[in-house]
């Protein structure tokens, strides 16, 4: 019984999977396989599948089954957004509740970042910013920057292994510590800003070149059918 109720949640599980991009956008959620791997039944996969859904994370298609959801370029540009929004209004909050013992811990956390391997760097990058939540004092725009920075983590991770974008990122978070310690304000909520739009635009240019090639393209041998068929006619 104690083994039993010592496991984390079904839904926190997939939940990190997901963020870790150990499950990948439009992977097919199979409840039985899903069951089978953590012990348990079907019932309590299937709430977890439908807890994960409310928060965007998993969709379910019309014939029922789950995937992790995929995000088009339209749904990238809108998060990343947000994002910038949410997150520049958390910057007040954050310089005027850190104290000196939070900047210390900012500034070993950040510099401890600047050699890691991107895996790496990626899980260090989203403790920055739940800690940077956590310092606002904010707790309902910390619920949300949260639940919008889940959505959008493994193609976080796509904008620093595919798009190499960890030099500049990591750069700018030392002048968010700067900014932090001088008590600007203004300057921590314009590189929060920049921090996600230029997330945004690399990733939104990925996005649209990925679809455009994933696009369904007639064949010649079907395009030759339809000719004839035409000619016929």
């Amino acid at each position: 019984m104690e083994a039993a109720t010592s496991r984390p949640p079904i839904a926190d599980v997939l939940r990190e999977a997901v963020r870790q991009g150990l499950l990948q956008p439009g992977q097919p959620l199979i409840q039985t396989a899903i069951a089978e791997a953590m012990g348990v039944s079907r019932i309590p996969v299937r709430e977890a599948l439908h807890a994960l859904a409310a928060e965007g994370i998993v969709t379910f298609g019309e014939d029922g089954g789950a995937r992790v959801t995929a995000l088009t370029s339209t749904e990238v540009d809108e998060l990343w957004t947000l994002r910038a929004l949410i997150e520049a209004e958390m910057a007040p909050g954050v310089v005027r509740n850190a104290t000196e013992r939070d900047l210390v811990e900012l500034r070993a956390l950040v510099d401890a970042m600047d050699d890691l391997d991107p895996a790496t760097w990626s899980e260090r990058n989203y403790a920055l910013h739940l800690e940077l939540y956590r310092l606002s004092g904010l707790r309902h725009f910390a619920d949300a920057a949260e639940r919008v920075l889940n959505l959008i983590e493994p193609y976080s991770r796509v904008v620093v292994t595919v798009l190499h974008e960890q030099t500049e990122a990591q750069a700018e978070h030392h002048r968010m510590v700067d900014a932090i310690e001088a008590r600007d304000e203004a300057a921590l909520a314009e590189l929060l800003r920049h921090h996600s739009h230029r997330a945004r635009q690399a990733l939104l240019a990925y996005a649209t070149e990925r679809e455009r090639l994933s696009e369904p393209r007639e064949t010649a041998q079907e395009a030759a059918r339809a000719l004839a068929r035409h000619l016929e006619g």
